[in-house]
């Protein structure tokens, strides 16, 4: 195997990682947000971390689609 489809793979193994991390993070919080005992405070942070989750998965998944469009492409 070529050495950029080596970096390829290990960066796809990489983003499928973060992206379930951020997926489980993101329901531990939801969980965190629909505890009553959770304080508004609280809510909050888990809010703006979950909002932070949110864009940083959108953003990987349009870079795995650009990638997709460029392999069809070729």
């Amino acid at each position: 195997m070529s050495k950029v489809k080596d970096n390829e793979k290990k960066e796809n193994e990489k983003d499928k990682l973060v992206i379930e991390e951020a997926f489980a993070r993101l329901e531990e919080i939801n969980k965190l947000l629909e505890n009553p005992d959770t304080s508004l405070k609280e809510s909050l942070s888990l809010y703006s971390e979950g909002v932070k989750l949110v864009n940083a998965c959108k953003e990987n998944l349009e870079g795995v689609e650009k990638q997709i469009q460029i392999i069809n492409e070729e």
